[in-house]
């Protein structure tokens, strides 16, 4: 019998311990947001580097990505496929981002998706792209 006791507080702890992951609701996604120029890159053990903002010489205007409820995707409010970068439509299943009706003449040998969702809370959005992070914040 005091086995039993032992084993009680044992299980409860592991219960407790254990992180649920929170799936992101589809309708946050929905909006314009713009990148704030915050981004990680994967080091070469898998871990994240810390935020840097990448140095530029000339002004670079960043785009504006929508994500409609519809499921279109469109940079600067065209269809944002543009090819090889992502899809014209956009699934968002488990906290991932998948896309398709891809630029049907060409062939592209690398497209980085699905795009894994890190962080949406409030008005700020973290995606990972293959290996970089980046920061978005929603367009009011």
């Amino acid at each position: 019998m005091k086995k039993h006791f032992l084993i009680i507080p044992f299980l409860f702890s592991i219960l407790l311990s254990c992180k649920s992951k929170e799936e992101i609701n589809p309708n946050s996604l929905v909006g314009k947001w713009v990148a704030t120029g915050q981004m990680q890159s994967k080091n070469a053990d898998g871990t994240w580097s810390d935020w840097y903002v990448p140095q530029t010489f000339a002004a670079v205007k960043p785009s504006v990505w929508e994500f409609t409820k519809g499921g279109d995707f469109l940079r600067d409010g065209k269809a944002g496929g543009e090819c090889c970068f992502a899809g014209n439509k956009y699934q968002l299943d488990d906290n991932l981002i998948t896309f398709s009706d891809h630029c049907p003449l060409v062939d592209c040998a690398f497209i980085c998706s699905p795009w894994k969702i890190e962080y949406l809370k409030n008005d700020t959005l973290v995606i990972e792209q293959c290996t970089t992070r980046n920061q978005f914040v929603r367009v009011k």
